[in-house]
């Protein structure tokens, strides 16, 4: 009989972590060694343990993304599975290029969750399936000649009712926010696909 993986949980929201615990402990090759709050502390916990996989969080004291090029760096560094709320694709970026082997949402079912801990623990990458294309592009290595992956969803539905031809207004209540909000993400979107205005933005859109 194989060894059971152990793992180490860092989240610094005690609720959540005890329900991560808790779904991991369904399955009996599982082992959750110890938890954690914070950036800091995820690292003292590897080296106190030496486990085979860690859990992070990005947005924690410490940032979890941090954690992880700290914690690939050690001599005998645990495989780093990032679960978090963000599916911002320069996260996910900033999270595989610290050594993450895996990236998973929160809200991910426990079957899921504990498919995700076994890949990355038998040396295999994961990342939730949910992820737009776009992001999976970039963790593809091809953003360059995909300028779309580098938006983010949000920004992505954003441009495509932009490209409808409705007004920052039309956008805002559509989807439910300010006017300047929209504005906001217009301006990252004309930035990011390095393009001067909404007509070119569109037409960007078109083409992928």
């Amino acid at each position: 009989m194989n060894a059971p993986i152990r793992i180490i949980v860092v989240d610094d929201h005690p609720l959540f972590r005890a329900g991560v615990t808790q779904s991991l402990a369904l399955d009996p090759t599982i082992t959750v060694i110890a938890e954690g709050n914070s950036g800091s502390q995820a690292l003292e916990l590897v080296e106190r343990h030496e486990p085979d996989v860690i859990l992070l969080d990005i947005s924690m004291p410490g940032n979890g993304i941090d954690a992880a090029a700290a914690i690939t760096a050690t001599q005998r560094p645990p495989r780093v599975l990032m679960l978090t709320g963000s599916d911002d694709g320069h996260d996910v970026m900033r999270a595989i290029e610290a050594g993450a082997s895996g990236y998973v949402l929160k809200g991910i079912s426990a079957n899921d969750l504990i498919a995700a801990v076994k890949s990355v623990a038998a040396g295999e990458t994961f990342v939730t399936p949910s992820l737009s294309l776009g992001l999976l592009t970039r963790l593809s290595g091809k953003a360059e000649t995909a300028p779309l992956a580098r938006l983010t969803l949000r920004e992505l539905r954003v441009l495509e009712l932009l490209a409808q031809g409705l007004s920052n207004r039309g956008i805002g209540g559509n989807l439910g926010v300010h006017e300047k909000t929209v504005k906001f993400h217009v301006t990252n979107i004309l930035r990011k696909l390095k393009v001067r205005n909404r007509v070119e933005a569109a037409l960007a859109l078109k083409e992928r």
